[in-house]
């Protein structure tokens, strides 16, 4: 038992959207959430299951295109229950396809198109080549951003603000990348985002906390993890020629 708070973080289509290691930011998550006193639940959520209505933090990861066409039908049930979370102040956490997903449409090379959640005001369509930056490099508002990007897609965001500005790779259209409305984020980013920059997770563990009246502290051991990932930051930042922290 703990004195923390109780956090409940959902992972959607897992089954199906599972690629460039982005599970990987549940795990960052609990561990931080839970190293910090609270404690966890994680739920998976599959095409045809329900989100549960005291999430606190929601993410979704990437997937090709047959797995994004597998549970095409299954987007539309999302809108609601999405939207009424993050009107109740749940974060949201979507990465490249499931960014795009959650987006107004997404159409693919072969003229297909899928109707998407409609969670964030984008389009997206696809791009003349594969995009892969090994050492994709965002500023956001609390700083560098530094990770990898795989994707073969332009956005078009026709409202709110993106996630940052992009100082290597491409990201939504080459100046900026991702959506972010608080903690409602979504971008292109791997690594997994969370793992690489702990900054972003502890920026959504910090509103989380403050949603149950509870204070979000790191400790030690978050300090010996951020670490590593200070290192993993400096090799791809050497690749880049960029200085690890935005000047």
């Amino acid at each position: 038992m703990t004195d923390g708070p109780l956090l409940t973080i959902v992972e959607l289509f897992p089954g199906h959207l599972m690629l460039n290691g982005d599970m990987g930011n549940v795990a960052v998550l609990d561990r931080r959430a839970r190293l910090a006193g609270a404690e966890t639940v994680v739920t998976r959520v599959e095409p045809g299951e329900s989100i549960p209505a005291d999430v606190d933090i929601v993410t979704i990861g990437t997937g090709p295109a047959s797995a994004q066409r597998a549970i095409a039908s299954a987007l539309p049930a999302l809108t609601a229950p999405l939207t009424a979370a993050i009107e109740r102040g749940a974060a949201l956490l979507a990465v490249n396809a499931g960014f795009h997903l959650l987006g107004r449409s997404v159409r693919h090379r072969d003229g297909s198109e899928l109707r998407g959640a409609g969670v964030f005001p984008v389009a997206t369509e696809p791009s003349d080549r594969q995009i892969v930056t090994d050492e994709f490099t965002v500023d956001v508002a609390e700083g560098r951003l530094i990770g990898v990007e795989n994707h073969a897609a332009r956005v078009h965001r026709d409202g709110g603000e993106p996630l940052g500005s992009v100082v290597r790779g491409v990201g939504n259209d080459g100046r900026e990348e991702g959506y972010r409305a608080g903690v409602v984020i979504g971008t292109h980013m791997h690594g997994p985002v969370f793992a690489m920059n702990p900054l972003l997770a502890d920026v959504i563990l910090t509103d989380a906390f403050a949603r149950h009246d509870a204070t979000y502290a790191p400790t030690a051991d978050h300090e010996r993890i951020d670490a590593v990932a200070r290192g993993a930051r400096q090799h791809l930042a050497r690749l880049a020629r960029v200085s690890l922290d935005r000047a």
